[in-house]
């Protein structure tokens, strides 16, 4: 990277930029040197590549390799890494192309716009901490939230939901994190590919770092982990496959077959076929050969179709007759023979096999076989009844796929609040709490949340009026507390309640005659002497006003 490297690709080690970026790196691993150092056994990923980590002593190559195994088979990344996968590159290059036919196109943009869903601000996401945060701990981390997004290019409406897009398609990411000169603020993000980089360890502070072109000479570069983010859509502990475009790819080539096979055959069927048979009388078995060997060139047909354009080729030419001829010797025949041929087959009119491997196709992009239906298209149910249970699985899936992706904003934006708050970097409470929280499409969000707290509601109700007690005085009391029902069925958060009980008190401010504005500086810790109430304006109505003072013309 320029700036940090020199022309070998090898860190500068006491300049103040490396130890900045040192310390970054390490933020929430305070033991990820001690694990390196105290791991004896082999792992799993360590196994299957071929390296064993050597705490003893061992050559660079055999380091860089072995932090990578080490580090997949840990608990702190679980990334594959798609270095080590050799037939990536490739596979890659036919992902982007099969991603262009229109029902995946259909499929991707189907889940990206599912998962990307833009406010009217710009914004897709918003960070959130799970837990109480004080106010000003709140600021800084919307103020470095709304930097990052910006430094991505976000706002533009676009980018985002591209990138998404993009990842399912090739099922890795990877960003270089660009820092200014003093190291103490994050300016930019540049885009790298993922194939370029593997985890590696130093071999001098055993601290985590990534290596990128490897051996490349003049190219090759070393950078801390605080200067990559790196997402992958598989894990390396568990098979799957590379990417979400991967698992459609069988399913669809049997699709693209079966609709082959119809089209070769209406097509080969469409042409008016007649056979000619005429006598020539008797000839020779080389002579009989020879004009065997001339019909079959004659009548040879060489069809193909092509999926991508849609064009039919018959003997390389873009076109096909609308009716042929065949004309046949005979050596025994006295009379010619006129008669049509072919026209057997299928009854193309029944769908039912395209039907049975087009539902295979749907099944395997786990998208709601209800938003296929054009004929008939669903509508959202307000009704819990109405929800069906495979849009909660399909909801279940976009969650796992942002959790995964939502690293490109959570790393960067930690790594900038403890920058600006270096006491952050040693909670591990804040670090694991953390994350953001995606928009949801709103009006079915919204309605779904109003029914169910409708529900709740409801439910406090009934139980608040169904189980009472009575006083001496043989009046009725309510067995449970109405604060007790509301904190532990109302499903509201702490802010909710919150924010209810200072809208409460600032309408009894207002109730007792304080402006809006002096009621909220009363909340936020003012005395009530600093502020006069409000004139009710009561004078004007009369109603203060003796008898005295009106004076009537009778």
């Amino acid at each position: 990277m320029a700036g940090f490297t020199d022309r070998k690709g090898a860190l500068s080690r006491d300049n103040f930029v490396t130890k900045r970026l040192k310390q970054l790196s390490r933020l929430g691993m305070e033991f990820d040197d001690m694990i390196i150092r105290n791991s004896r056994a082999v792992g799993v990923s360590e196994d299957k590549m071929g390296y064993t980590f050597n705490p003893t002593g061992a050559d660079n190559d055999d380091m860089y390799y072995a932090f990578a195994a080490l580090s997949m088979s840990d608990t702190t990344l679980k990334k594959n890494i798609s270095f080590y996968d050799k037939s990536y590159p490739k596979k890659r290059d036919q992902l982007r192309i099969f991603a262009v036919q229109d029902e995946i196109e259909e499929i991707l943009d189907t889940i990206a716009d599912e998962s990307v869903v833009f406010d009217d601000s710009n914004f897709f996401a918003y960070p959130q901490f799970h837990g109480p945060l004080k106010s000003e701990v709140k600021e800084v981390m919307q103020e470095c939230y709304n930097k990052i997004y910006t430094y991505f290019g976000f706002t533009d409406g676009l980018s985002a939901w591209n990138y998404y897009r993009k990842w399912l398609i090739d099922g890795y990411l990877a960003f270089e994190i660009i820092y200014n000169d003093t190291q103490d603020q994050i300016i930019g993000f540049k885009e790298l590919d993922p194939v370029s980089l593997i985890p590696i360890i130093d071999d001098q502070t055993n601290k985590k770092m990534w290596i990128q072109y490897k051996g490349q000479g003049a190219k090759e570069r070393k950078l801390f982990d605080s200067q990559i983010i790196y997402i992958s859509y598989s894990s390396v502990n568990s098979p799957n496959r590379v990417s979400y475009a991967e698992r459609l790819v069988r399913s669809f080539n049997l699709l693209r077959i079966m609709e082959q096979s119809r089209i070769i055959w209406a097509v080969t069927n469409a042409s008016w076929k007649m056979k000619f048979i005429i006598p020539v009388g008797g000839k020779s078995k080389t002579r009989a050969k020879q004009s065997l060997s001339q019909l079959m060139h004659n009548y040879r047909e060489v069809i193909d179709f092509d999926y991508d354009s849609g064009e039919l080729f018959v003997n390389g030419k873009p076109m096909m007759q609308f009716s042929k001829e065949y004309w046949l010797p005979s050596k025994d025949g006295e009379e010619p023979q006129i008669e049509p041929m072919g026209g057997d087959g299928p009854d193309l009119s029944d769908t039912e096999t395209l039907k049975y491997f087009s539902d295979k196709l749907k099944l395997a992009s786990k998208i709601p076989f209800s938003r296929f239906d054009v004929d008939s298209p669903s509508t959202y149910e307000i009704a819990a009844e109405g929800l069906l249970r495979e849009e909660i699985k399909f909801s279940k899936f976009i969650n796992r796929l942002r959790s995964i992706w939502q690293e490109i904003l959570v790393k960067p934006t930690y790594i900038q609040m403890v920058l600006d708050n270096p006491a952050l970097g040693e909670d591990f409470n804040f670090k694991s709490n953390f994350t953001i929280k995606f928009n949801k499409e709103n009006v079915f969000e919204e309605m779904k949340a109003m029914e169910l707290a409708s529900k709740r509601i409801d439910f406090i109700t009934n139980v608040k009026d169904s189980l009472v007690t009575q006083d001496a005085d043989m009046n009725d009391i309510s067995f449970f507390n109405l604060d007790f029902l509301v904190q532990r069925y109302g499903g509201f958060t702490q802010e909710d309640l919150k924010m209810n009980d200072r809208f409460k008190q600032l309408q009894s401010l207002q109730d007792e005659g304080y402006s809006k504005e002096d009621a909220e500086k009363i909340i936020a810790g003012e005395s009530k002497d600093k502020f006069n109430k409000e004139d009710s304006g009561e004078d004007e109505l009369g109603d203060d006003i003796g008898s005295d003072d009106l004076d009537l013309d009778i």
